[in-house]
């Protein structure tokens, strides 16, 4: 079978994928998959190439189509079906973050969805992805690795917070796609919000995952992107109530722990010299 897949986004999460998401469905030149995190390559594989390929438009093709799932950076799996499954020319996007802050920013997701309720420094104990996700230079390493160092293009976070507009055309230029002045780069997508019952979110959160599995991903999604919803379950961003608390040794301890893995990482994405 002929792939026309030929771009993902592969991660990391808590790094800007609902921007990239946002921006890319706005690109004359990028088709995107009906529903954000298909799951394909990790989690639903067994739905084969067809079920995967009827989730995308039917519609001419433009020069890059792909999806965004930021899960699949963290396996290997899905990383080596990836590299059999897709054509030679396809390109590969990933979002770095400082890893401290992202670190903080999937705790407080872990306790919007109801998967924890604990302090900072036991949550890390008791959900080691939280620490896991954020060292960037071994999964970097990974998929340049299995994919090809020429065909993953990193891109910084926080250059998307600082500069957006700078932030959409190295996406552009990364995909090989025409930059659009017009997008709409400073957006403010999906901000961090606590939920009013993180009980009743992880019940919903699992009937998701089942309605995933029966192969209607865009009802999940249009479930997660309703207004109604969002007002139901979360609090706005402005009357946030808990802050988080994280005890001075702990985070310096963070530090200390990702000092070699960016190091790494820093080494991984030096610009390749170019012969005089």
């Amino acid at each position: 079978m002929t792939f026309p897949v030929n771009f993902l986004y592969l991660g990391g999460d808590k790094c800007g994928s609902s921007w990239v998401y946002h921006v890319l469905s706005k690109h004359p030149d990028v088709t995107l998959a009906k529903a954000k995190e298909l799951f394909y390559f990790d989690r639903f594989y067994s739905m084969g190439a067809d079920w995967y390929l009827r989730q995308f438009p039917k519609e001419p093709l433009t020069i890059r189509m792909g999806e965004i799932c930021h899960d699949y950076l963290y396996s290997r799996e899905a990383l080596d079906r990836i590299a059999r499954d897709l054509p030679q020319d396809s390109r590969f996007l990933i979002t770095v973050r400082e890893p401290v802050a992202r670190t903080v920013s999937h705790y407080k997701y872990l306790r919007k969805i109801g998967r924890t309720n604990l302090p900072f420094d036991e949550a890390l104990k008791a959900h080691p992805q939280i620490v896991e996700h954020s060292m960037f230079g071994k999964y970097v390493r990974l998929a340049q690795d299995i994919l090809g160092k020429d065909r993953v293009h990193v891109l910084s976070f926080e250059a998307l917070q600082t500069d957006p507009v700078a932030f959409g055309q190295d996406l552009s230029e990364a995909l090989g796609v025409r930059y659009v002045a017009d997008l709409p780069y400073t957006d403010r997508v999906l901000e961090a919000q606590e939920s009013r019952n993180p009980s009743l979110v992880r019940l919903l959160r699992n009937a998701g995952w089942v309605l995933r599995s029966l192969g209607a991903p865009r009802l999940v999604n249009r479930v997660k992107n309703s207004p109604l919803v969002s007002r139901v379950l979360y609090v706005p961003p402005g009357e946030q109530r808990r802050a988080v608390e994280i005890p001075v040794e702990t985070r310096a301890e963070l530090v200390k722990r990702f000092a070699e893995d960016q190091a790494l990482l820093r080494v991984l994405t030096e610009p390749t010299p170019v012969d005089a």
